[in-house]
């Protein structure tokens, strides 16, 4: 087979064809030759020639959608081009996101996920970290599987893997656990910010100002319970300071007219009760958010 002279082979590094294309032209296999046999003749590389304006790759990234994969195919790059494209991104300052389910991080969290979110993270939730970016964990034991099962489709159009994990725990009689997990989002790395300053939950106004009755019903399935025997309520906050549960208590007196009473516990920790004169005022703020399967725990 003929080699193609210096004519020819420029006019083919100057096209839009790949090598591969400009190789299976030549009737070979693998393009490597042709590459060795273009700096032979002293041709520019094709990454000089091909490289695009600052115009046309924004255009090809943010106004079409297109990889960097995508975008070195049709400017006929070889099978490495994408790292170029990756390179004059940077050069030119144009942000871009093509990890996987980028497209997914571009929608926002609605406000019912918003709630559903906030009153999580006060209850069993949690922000499971990766890299610079967080996706929200929940967990239930087989007891409130429908309820997990509830969140799941709150949460469906942000989880990619729609079967639940199931895992023997040694608590409990080796009961088992059921969890899942949402994609890292932008939302919720504002939401850890907000919940894990300094890297510690701690209850803030912020945080308190920004609940609803949804975020309180979620809250109360995941971290309270009812005494039928008394008919009070408690909210198992112990795993805040008792400044920040006395922050909690003042939020409640002043926005829902409701004064919840620091609880002691074992070990100098304290729950928030809610005695039983303001229990139904408590009930009716959360009663039209609970899923059938919890009504249970509504008395």
């Amino acid at each position: 087979m003929k080699a193609p002279s210096r004519e020819q082979l420029l006019a083919d590094v100057l096209s839009s064809a790949t090598w591969k294309e400009i190789a299976e032209k030549y009737g070979y296999k693998d393009p490597r030759f042709l590459r060795k046999l273009a700096r032979r003749y002293g041709l520019p590389p094709r990454r000089k020639i091909l490289k695009p304006s600052e115009g046309e790759l924004r255009r090809m990234i943010q106004a079409e959608g297109l990889t960097p994969y995508e975008v070195a195919e049709q400017l006929g790059y070889g099978p490495g081009g994408w790292s170029n494209i990756y390179a004059y991104c940077r050069a030119y300052g144009i942000d871009f996101d093509f990890s996987v389910h980028h497209d997914l991080r571009a929608v926002p969290f609605t406000r019912r996920q918003r709630d559903i979110a906030l009153g999580s993270l006060l209850g069993d939730a949690y922000l499971r970290p990766s890299g610079n970016s967080y996706s929200l964990s929940f967990c239930h034991g087989e007891k409130q599987l429908g309820y997990l099962r509830w969140k799941l489709g709150e949460f469906e159009n942000f989880v990619t893997t729609k079967a639940l994990y199931c895992r023997q725990t040694h608590f409990r009689g080796n009961a088992p656990s059921y969890s899942f997990s949402t994609i890292n989002h932008p939302e919720l790395t504002a939401m850890h910010a907000l919940c894990y300053p300094g890297g510690r939950k701690r209850l803030s106004r912020d945080w308190l100002e920004g609940l609803t009755p949804l975020s309180l019903a979620v809250w109360y399935l995941d971290d309270g319970s009812l005494n039928r025997r008394y008919g009070t309520i408690v909210l198992c906050t112990n795993c805040f300071s008792r400044e920040e549960q006395e922050l909690a208590a003042d939020y409640f007196s002043a926005r829902w007219g409701i004064t919840p009473k620091l609880e002691p516990r074992r070990n100098g920790q304290y729950v928030l009760r809610i005695n039983a004169a303001q229990r139904q005022r408590f009930l009716g703020l959360v009663a039209p958010h609970v899923p059938d399967c919890m009504r249970y725990k509504l008395g």
